[in-house]
């Protein structure tokens, strides 16, 4: 195989090779959220599809970047859409105020709920056995992957035992964690002095409720640190597909503590705008022997 770091000794042992959704999609896997939603679709799941428009479409295409839209919700937006299509009863307060209150437990919770569980599905549901074997990869070194499917495993013979799944993996832990970065303290819900306080009640609510969707990176670094401190002696980390939002930073971070930051990267991009992102992170961190390449 062509090496992107010819000068260093022991390529395949001391590499870690990070891998992100673009491999499986180059790969010819549908393993895109514009492809969960045609899954959806498939699956007349078409409600779930509307509500998900309805309650995360605030700044972006929902299915374009799913973890990026979850994280933009707007509590009061979402109540304003659960609330019962009736005048308040100002000769029954309580009653108003409790259906309104209690709105979101019928419509916006029982969505949270059913998009993981047909996520869930979904991902047990795509299919690799026609991926296509797009590149020569390191025998001998680590592999951080986040993708689910057993794309390294099935197709490029690499060990279960040198990879890391970070998200999950379909061969062992089916709970596949998704979610946003944007953790928020449910006190912010009683920061607008003008407004009743069974409204704030529930926005505190809704913000609890999307607390559970945060991706707790901190804690799954924790669960994988054997993994991380293996990274000790990595003289060379090659990336391949993965889209360097901020959410994964602190994965990525965790990498260049354990080998720190003069080693070099190589670094892909599919578009041009992809590097944004990639120099955003490289900054981040202060990476001294950063490539990227088109990919």
């Amino acid at each position: 195989m062509d090496y992107l770091f010819p000068e260093i000794e022991q390529q395949n042992e001391r590499a870690l090779v990070v891998i992100g959704n673009g491999f499986d999609l180059a790969s010819r896997i549908d393993s895109g959220y514009h492809h969960f939603k045609r899954w959806l679709e498939q699956n007349n799941r078409h409600r779930l599809i509307g509500l998900m428009d309805t309650f995360f479409s605030n700044q972006r295409d929902v299915w374009g970047d799913i973890e990026k839209a979850l994280g933009e919700y707007d509590e009061d937006s979402i109540l304003e859409y659960c609330k019962p299509d009736e005048n308040f009863d100002y000769e029954h307060p309580t009653r108003s105020m409790a259906a309104i209150e209690d709105s979101p437990d019928w419509i916006f919770e029982p969505v949270l709920d059913e998009f993981i569980e047909a996520f869930n599905d979904w991902v047990n549901n795509i299919n690799i056995t026609n991926a296509e074997k797009i590149c020569e990869l390191p025998i001998g070194g680590k592999f951080l992957t986040f993708n689910y499917t057993e794309t390294l495993e099935k197709r490029y013979g690499i060990p279960e035992s040198d990879i890391l799944h970070i998200h999950g993996s379909r061969l062992s832990n089916k709970k596949y964690i998704i979610g946003h970065d944007n953790l928020r303290n449910p006190d912010d819900a009683y920061n607008d002095e003008n407004q009743m306080p069974f409204i704030q009640d529930t926005w505190c609510k809704i913000i609890d409720w999307m607390n559970r969707l945060v991706k707790d990176s901190a804690s799954i670094i924790s669960k994988n640190q054997d993994f991380f401190n293996s990274l000790s002696d990595i003289e060379q980390v090659i990336v391949y597909g993965h889209s360097f939002y901020e959410v994964d930073w602190p994965y990525m971070e965790e990498v260049v503590k354990q080998i720190g930051s003069d080693k070099p990267w190589a670094i892909s991009y599919h578009k041009p705008k992809d590097l944004t992102q990639i120099d955003s992170f490289i900054r981040k961190v202060g990476l001294k022997n950063p490539k990227k390449f088109a990919w």
